[in-house]
C-alpha cells in the first residue's frame, strides 16, 4: 500500500464529485427513458414497476442536486461514457421488435436489474468516500438513494417470477 501521500479534503471532495457525476448522468438518462421503456414493456406490473423505478428517480435527483449544493460543485457528464453504453444497450434490447414478447419483456427486466445493481453499487461508493469526509447530511441522502434502489432491485426481482410464473403456467 502506498502510504506516501495522503488524500487531502479537497482530493476527496473531488473524488466524491466524480463518482457523483455517473450516477448523475444514470439518474438523467433513466429519467428520460424510463416512459417510453415502460411503453414497449407488455407485462402491466413491470410497467407499474418501471414508472414507479421513474418516479424514485426524480427523488434521487432531486438529492443528487443537494449533494452538488453540499460539495460547492456542478454536475459534469465527464467519465459517463461506460455508464451511457450501458444503458443504451439495454434500451436497444428492449425495444427490439423481431424478438417474441417473453424475450422482449425479460431483457427489459434484465436490464432494470442490472441498472439498479450498478446504481446501488455507485451509491455504495460515494458512502465509503464520505466516510472518510464525514459529511453527516451527505450520509443520510446517500442513505435514501441506497435504501431505494435495493428496493427498486427486489421489485424487479419479484416481477421477473411473477412474470415467468404467468407464462410457463399458460
Amino acid at each position: 500500500m502506498d502510504t506516501a501521500k495522503t488524500i487531502s479534503k479537497t482530493e476527496l471532495d473531488k473524488l466524491f464529485v466524480h463518482q457523483l457525476n455517473r450516477v448523475n448522468c444514470t439518474k438523467g438518462y433513466l429519467a428520460r427513458n424510463l416512459p417510453p421503456l415502460a411503453e414497449v414493456a407488455s407485462f402491466k406490473n413491470m410497467k407499474l414497476a418501471i414508472m414507479e423505478a421513474h418516479a424514485d428517480v426524480k427523488k434521487q435527483q432531486s438529492r443528487i442536486d443537494d449533494m452538488y449544493k453540499l460539495l460547492h460543485s456542478e454536475p459534469s457528464d465527464e467519465g459517463c461514457e461506460v455508464v451511457k453504453a450501458v444503458l443504451e444497450e439495454a434500451y436497444n434490447l428492449g425495444d427490439s421488435k423481431d424478438k417474441s414478447r417473453i424475450i422482449n419483456d425479460m431483457d427489459i427486466i434484465l436490464y432494470m436489474r442490472m441498472i439498479e445493481n450498478m446504481e446501488l453499487t455507485s451509491f455504495k461508493m460515494l458512502r465509503l468516500i464520505n466516510q472518510y469526509m464525514g459529511n453527516d447530511q451527505l450520509t443520510q441522502l446517500l442513505a435514501e438513494c441506497c435504501d431505494e434502489s435495493a428496493d427498486n432491485d427486489e421489485l424487479f426481482s419479484m416481477i421477473s417470477e411473477e412474470y415467468l410464473n404467468q407464462k410457463v403456467l399458460q
